[in-house]
């Protein structure tokens, strides 16, 4: 086994359902200007800072067209885009994409998250507390790395890396069941890796065409982690 000890795995994977958008929650999308997401059900979202250049979706997702309309805020994210521009994204995304950013938005509101100069939602310190009490290590904020792999939250959802070798893993089945929690390790932990643990353990066999040449499988999940919704970049 190439990794230290698992112990806080079961935190970890535990504090994950915390984060994670329900996949059945969406909004509508009408034909009129929609309105910003909101962090309450009453709060309006305040004028925000655009999102950096490392913060943006990549041209791979569909939701890269929506780049220019996204702003955040200490609340929260606000989309705020035309309808010609929401037009070409795939409806189904769309409403997946409102529902992560509403989660998003009120877990920030409960004080679950919250929102980093760079536009990033991270765990709060007492979240992160939780999980470095039971790590005994430190945790980072928005990017969790491992020796084989990385969890890094974004605006429009969660990326994840893997290498060659546990690409290699992956694809072979080693990580369903009980391996859940080997996985968890070799990604670096967070409050994501439990839920993208075993979303992977279920397209395993789906993730061939997300390697690039240099070994590296990058993934995407637009908002909710699930076993269907990511995307990659197949000539990578």
């Amino acid at each position: 086994m190439r990794r230290a000890s698992l112990g806080g795995v079961a935190m970890l994977a535990a504090t994950s359902l915390l984060l994670t958008a329900s996949p059945s929650a969406s909004a509508a999308t009408g034909t009129a200007k929609p309105q910003p997401v909101q962090a309450g059900p009453s709060a309006p979202h305040t004028a925000g800072a655009r999102l950096a250049g490392g913060e943006l979706a990549p041209s791979s997702s569909p939701l890269h067209v929506l780049n220019g309309y996204v702003t955040f805020s200490a609340s929260g994210y606000s989309l705020d885009a035309p309808a010609s521009v929401l037009k070409q994204v795939p409806q189904a995304q769309l409403e997946q994409l409102r529902s992560y950013l509403a989660q998003v938005n009120g877990n920030i509101k409960s004080g679950k998250l919250e929102m980093s100069p760079d536009g990033v939602a991270v765990p709060t310190d007492a979240l992160l507390d939780q999980v470095r009490q039971s790590t005994g290590h430190p945790v980072p904020h928005s990017t969790w790395r491992g020796h084989d792999g990385y969890i890094k939250s974004h605006w429009y959802g969660i990326e994840v890396g893997l290498d060659s070798w546990l690409t290699n893993k992956v694809e072979g089945g080693f990580w369903v069941g009980a391996g859940v929690a080997g996985l968890v390790a070799a990604l670096g932990g967070g409050p994501y890796a439990g839920a993208v643990a075993a979303a992977l353990g279920v397209i395993a066999g789906g993730i061939q065409v997300c390697q690039h040449r240099d070994g590296w499988t990058i993934i995407y999940w637009l908002g909710t982690i699930g076993a269907g919704g990511f995307v990659c970049n197949p000539f990578g």
